[in-house]
């Protein structure tokens, strides 16, 4: 069997990298779900005033 210095403090041998991947893959699928369907929702006609502009030869 083995022995405890044989688990001790061991790096990984083999590491899967299906976690990180699917977690990315989930996070990229919520993003795009919350852009789409909550940007639909909240569909307001933004619109956006410029300043005026006083005349150039008025005093500041």
């Amino acid at each position: 069997m083995f022995t405890r210095r044989h688990h001790r403090q061991t790096p990984e041998k083999r590491a899967s990298a299906t976690f990180p991947i699917s977690v990315l893959l989930l996070a990229i699928c919520a993003i795009f779900v919350y852009l789409t369907i909550g940007g639909g929702l909240l569909e307001t006609g933004t619109v956006v005033y410029t300043p005026q502009i006083a005349d150039a030869t008025g005093h500041r």
